[in-house]
């Protein structure tokens, strides 16, 4: 049955001892049907009404990629993670990750309303006309695949994933692609992809921040897309 997002331990929930966990893994192995979503915040963040409709637009967008179910488990994902950045609560992986919250997904790329130099109709439409093709065609949150059913290479550092082993996959570029877990970092910053969210363009991942720099500069003083 599905587990309700308000158990104690459904993904994501802080007896996990976690702030974030990936969709669909859990300390105990349950079957998840549907997969949740569920971002912990700190509580600036949760006044952040942007970012939280951002991060609850690209969760909606995982549940509907998502059409398989999986077992995963929370501790085998983290032990592949770099120990400093692993996000328990209340350690510096923790603000790791908050950090990385607002460095790669930047409030004024997310909206209008934190961009302060759009001077006319023409270059908001410009903004909102880029904003929602990004959306649409790069915009994407990976999963994490418990047990892969088939040999496969990793996509950044082209080691092997064996089959049955975990790995990182992003529904963009194929259910056939995967990373490991540490290995699913921007092309361009090489920083882990905070929350799995990436954008993809030419086969290759990026955090949002990088990915809007392909197409667009970034005033140096300001730090909004030209």
């Amino acid at each position: 049955m599905p587990i309700s997002s308000t158990r104690d331990d459904a993904p994501g929930s802080v007896s996990h001892g976690y702030s974030w966990v990936p969709p669909g893994l859990t300390r105990k192995k349950y079957r998840l049907l549907p997969i949740v979503k569920v971002l912990f915040l700190s509580d600036a963040m949760l006044g952040d009404s942007v970012m939280i409709g951002f991060l609850s637009e690209v969760a909606r967008i995982f549940a509907n990629s998502m059409q398989t179910q999986w077992i995963v488990d929370v501790e085998e994902y983290m032990a592949q993670l770099p120990n400093h950045i692993v996000p328990r609560v209340n350690s510096t992986g923790e603000k790791y990750r908050e950090k990385q919250l607002l460095t790669q997904l930047p409030r004024q790329d997310l909206s209008v309303a934190y961009c302060r130099h759009l001077g006319n109709n023409t270059e908001r439409k410009v903004y909102e006309e880029f904003i929602n093709a990004r959306n649409e065609i790069a915009l994407d949150i990976g999963y994490v695949a418990a047990n892969i059913p088939k040999r496969m290479e990793c996509h950044k550092c082209s080691g092997i994933l064996e089959k049955n082993e975990m790995a990182v996959i992003a529904p963009k570029l194929g259910e056939s692609t995967g990373w490991h877990p540490a290995c699913f970092t921007c092309a361009t910053c090489e920083q882990l992809l905070v929350d799995l969210t990436y954008c993809v363009k030419d086969n290759q991942i990026y955090c949002e921040r990088h990915y809007a720099e392909l197409h667009k500069p970034r005033c140096a003083a300001c730090d909004e897309v030209l």
